[in-house]
């Protein structure tokens, strides 16, 4: 699939998945640890990556195979689409479409990204609360039914608001899990809380225990990233997402 100037180069063809997670690094880095722990607590098959000249000329290594830093897995009736680097701002809108246009080709039935909202007590709260956006009513009675509270007011910025625009405007199910977060350091913590929301949400059945329990090594090995992720997220308007909008004040 193509969009503008990035395209989706697949791998292994698949026809069908019924979710789709997406994350990448931002606040707490908290999407990109949920998502790539689900991808190798499942098992999940590699089967496309995004190509473009807009993202940075990097290719990412693992077991000493070289890879594309944004790639797509599946497995069953679950894709996951995962970014190991920060999205720039000006790649962040065709990278949104390019992720909506390959959601649609695969006929999923629900689009679930996954990120953190920055709280300032993160260090005084043991169980990090997650909050929900969906693109209608239906997905909110399904957070009430999970346990997830709706987020009423407020702003989102990046990759995550691009994409869920985009899926407003094509009539394409989207929500967003956004979990009580550190702004500045990794947060497995918050990463699993969005795990277990999935577990209740579409039935993932991904034990977390191991995410928490590696959780300052985790921290370790992603500090660097965080740093990137912080550079990145200072060319947008993130800090605007702890604010009140105005209509309704």
């Amino acid at each position: 699939m193509q969009s503008s100037e990035v395209s989706m180069v697949e791998t292994k063809p698949i026809k069908h998945a019924k979710y789709c997670l997406l994350g990448s690094p931002d606040v707490g880095l908290v999407g990109a640890i949920a998502v790539s722990f689900v991808i190798q607590s499942l098992k999940m098959d590699a089967v496309a990556s995004l190509d473009s000249d807009i993202l940075p000329p990097l290719v990412v290594v693992h077991d000493g195979v070289p890879q594309a830093p944004f790639r797509a897995y599946a497995k069953n009736d679950l894709a996951a689409l995962i970014s190991e680097i920060p999205v720039e701002s000006r790649a962040i809108s065709p990278v949104a479409r390019a992720v909506v246009d390959w959601v649609q080709s695969k006929n999923i039935e629900m689009l679930i990204s996954i990120s953190g909202v920055p709280v300032e007590n993160r260090l005084d709260i043991e169980v990090p609360k997650v909050y929900g956006i969906g693109t209608s009513a239906t997905m909110l009675e399904s957070f009430k039914k999970v346990g997830v509270e709706p987020l009423e007011e407020g702003f989102m910025a990046g990759l995550h608001a691009v994409v869920m625009k985009e899926c407003m405007k094509r009539g394409v199910n989207n929500i967003v899990l956004l979990a009580q977060s550190h702004l500045q350091y990794p947060d497995p913590g918050a990463a699993a809380s969005a795990i277990n929301v999935l577990n209740s949400l579409i039935n993932l059945g991904v034990d977390v225990k191991k995410l928490l329990d590696e959780e300052e090594e985790i921290r370790l090995k992603t500090r660097e990233l965080m740093q990137r992720t912080q550079r990145s997220m200072s060319q947008m308007p993130k800090s605007s997402e702890q604010e009140i909008p105005m209509m309704y004040v």
